[in-house]
């Protein structure tokens, strides 16, 4: 018998649809059968399949199964693995093919059916067994249903978990998915585990994480890498997770929380002392205050008749209203020893010691931050209630300034005077201004058709066509003058040889005679939407012609910067926004520069290129930046009023880091699985290396 090469076992099937379908089928044996009167209308049917059979779709799948047999495929699954429906029968221990006869592909069907009659019992073939069980010679069903809810934590990707037998019978298990490696950059992951010791490792390498990161997320988030193999690999600050370090790692960390609680008891301590030292200034300053709230509210109450100011005035000797200081108080000192750094200190620790103690110290951090609010509390009240003792300290000396004699008291008396203290202001430094988060999903259309529209109003129709010339490869030239070098007469050439090739210019006219116009009325679809527009063209613009010289060519090329830093001062960020760009080499931060609002678009190209590695910069821009995003206004004209609002044809912004101040953030290499013919799902894999530099806008 034929052996079957399966790759994997669960398949998502209406488990009542194959019952029926199992109840409905027919052995093969029936369509050959040409004698049985019950059977000739099966095998007519049968021979009509043979007379359409697809011979070298057959010869497809041959050389297919040869590709198969040589190399595992990186994903497991491969094109058309969809032909075929082969399934298990745990009741006679074999496998079955169903075929359904009104289908029109037979190719899997044939070939399946010609490799029986070579009878090869040592051949094998490379197909997916559908909805069978795993064969929990490694992990059971639970245990794989976890690591798919794990994995999903971290990556945010549901996996797809194969057992896979190979030619010599023997099982790995194959975990598939991709995973975030870099903001909104994916890479594919295989995780290859082949014995039941790497299983049970992995799996209680990945539930250990899973129970870290759940329990006490807000002190441990785990980082996802791709390794030289195309895996997944877990880091915490820049060290590499494995299942044979987790017992020294959790120790480590363990210790490294003890140390950190301490550390909060002795702040509390010493917040508690000053909580209660402010506590005892407070109340001495309200009794303070009250005293002489009291001796006001006296003054403003006899004030009302000449009888309760004479009272007044000789009830209250003028004193000196600013308190002698005694001796200071005497401070008690709290003194706490540490017996022991870590106390008695075991050679190792349990998840479940880690995670109580930091639940202790999410408890102490508690503490530390109530204790904080309210020392900020009460040096705000403290404050308020010196300002109303000062001020009422001066209100009474101003009285008693007036107490030389009983009419002079009571002649200043009877002047209008404030009867309330003014309160203590409480002003609030540490307020933050809460500012929008862009996420490209949701803000990105609203973004692009802002920005669209404010450069239709305020940029001119030559502004428009020279930043279109810097989607062009005419930014090369841009550059060379925006940093003072000079166009080469061989330049100059090249651009009007390309003008020929392109139909703007015949050889032998020495101008063009359209000059800028251009008459296209077709209808064209941009945003799933129709307009009448016509596109911008480099020549057209540029109005190259046989008479150009380089004088005349390098004059436009500087307008053309004059243009930019005009629209530059125009043009400003409405919000915080990352950009993106990648590249081979190292960054120019003296040239204008494009950048993608989104990093896995602006990395595709480079990941088509035969090579090992590249560079991909960000820079986190503030609001205000000045920037020239390239609308659907820098590639179309707009004479019609028929052009869709918005980024439909680029979604790239253009910038002069002359004119923001940047300072490195963070740099790290990351890993990223590529294909070596991105069509062929049958194709080799290489890792590839992204050497990620990220720089942070300074506020000015």
């Amino acid at each position: 018998m034929l052996m079957i090469y399966k790759f994997y076992l669960l398949k998502l099937i209406d488990y009542q649809v194959l019952q029926k379908n199992i109840g409905k089928a027919v052995p093969l044996y029936a369509y050959l059968d040409s004698e049985s009167e019950e059977n000739i209308e099966r095998h007519t049917k049968f021979l009509s399949m043979v007379s359409n059979m697809n011979i070298s779709q057959i010869h497809e799948i041959e050389e297919e199964q040869k590709i198969l047999n040589e190399h595992i495929p990186f994903k497991i699954k491969y094109p058309k693995d969809y032909l075929w429906q082969i399934y298990y029968s745990e009741y006679t221990n074999q496998y079955f093919m169903l075929v359904t006869i009104e289908d029109l592909e037979y190719s899997a069907f044939f070939y399946l059916l010609k490799k029986q009659l070579q009878k090869n019992k040592n051949e094998k073939i490379f197909v997916p067994i559908s909805y069978t069980d795993y064969s929990r010679e490694y992990l059971g069903r639970a245990q794989i249903t976890d690591l798919e809810n794990y994995l999903w934590l971290f990556t945010k990707e549901w996996p797809i978990i194969y057992e896979v037998y190979d030619e010599n019978n023997n099982l790995s298990l194959n975990i598939v998915g991709e995973t975030y490696i870099f903001d909104d950059i994916q890479s594919d992951y295989n995780i290859k585990l082949n014995n039941k010791e790497d299983a049970i490792k992995f799996y209680k390498l990945l539930k250990a994480l899973f129970i870290i990161q759940t329990e006490i997320s807000h002190h441990y988030k785990f980082d996802l890498s791709i390794d030289e193999k195309g895996s997944l690999q877990f880091n915490i600050d820049n060290k590499k997770i494995i299942y044979e370090i987790l017992p020294s790692f959790i120790k480590e960390e363990y210790l490294k929380a003890e140390d950190n609680k301490l550390n909060l008891v002795d702040e509390k301590i010493e917040l508690e002392k000053e909580l209660d030292e402010l506590q005892r200034k407070s109340s001495k300053l309200e009794k303070e205050y009250l005293e002489k709230e009291k001796q006001i509210s006296t003054f403003l109450e006899c004030k009302k008749s000449f009888i309760g100011i004479v009272k007044y005035f000789f009830k209250y000797k003028k004193v000196n209203l600013i308190k002698q200081e005694g001796e200071p108080e005497k401070k008690q000192e709290v003194k706490v020893i540490r017996l022991n750094k870590y106390g008695e200190v075991k050679s190792n620790y349990t998840l479940e010691e880690l995670i109580e103690i930091y639940r202790q110290i999410d408890k102490e951090e508690i503490r530390v931050k109530n204790l904080k609010l309210d020392i900020k509390a009460i040096n705000q009240r403290i404050n308020n209630l010196e300002n109303k003792v000062k001020n009422a300290i001066l209100y009474i000396q101003e009285i008693d300034e007036h107490k030389k004699s009983i009419f002079e008291f009571w002649k200043f008396t009877n002047k209008d005077k404030q009867e309330e203290l003014p309160e203590g202001k409480i002003e609030d430094k540490n307020r933050d201004t809460l500012k929008k988060i862009f996420d490209y999903k949701l803000d990105f259309e609203d973004l692009a058709a802002s920005l669209d529209k404010t450069q239709r109003e305020l940029l001119t129709k030559k502004e428009l066509d020279s930043i279109y010339l810097t989607t062009t490869e005419i930014l090369e030239d841009i550059n060379n003058i925006y940093r003072g070098k000079k166009i080469t007469n061989e330049r100059l050439e090249q651009l009007k040889k390309k003008a020929i090739e392109e139909n703007s210019l015949i050889e032998k006219e020495n101008f063009n005679i359209f000059g800028g116009i251009s008459y296209d009325n077709k209808i064209k679809m941009l945003a799933n939407k129709k307009h009448r527009e016509v596109e911008r063209e480099v020549f057209r613009i540029l109005d190259i012609n046989k008479n150009t010289t380089i004088e005349d060519y390098t004059g436009y090329i500087k307008q053309v910067v004059k243009d930019l830093k005009v629209v530059f001062g125009k043009i400003k960020l409405p919000l915080n926004l990352s950009v993106y760009k990648a590249d081979t080499n190292m960054l120019n931060k003296d040239n204008y520069n494009i950048f993608n609002i989104t990093g896995s678009k602006e990395i595709g190209e480079l990941l088509k290129k035969d090579i090992n590695s590249f560079y991909i910069y960000k820079i986190n821009l503030k609001e205000n930046t000045p920037i020239i995003p390239f609308t659907n206004i820098v590639y179309y004209e707009n004479s019609n009023q028929t052009l869709p609002l918005g980024m439909n044809v680029s979604e790239n912004i253009l910038l002069n880091n002359n004119l923001i101040n940047i300072e490195p953030k963070l740099k790290k290499k990351i890993k990223i699985v590529c294909y070596s013919n991105p069509e062929d799902e049958l194709s080799d894999i290489t890792v590839k290396t992204i050497n990620v530099e990220e720089y942070e806008v300074k506020s000015n």
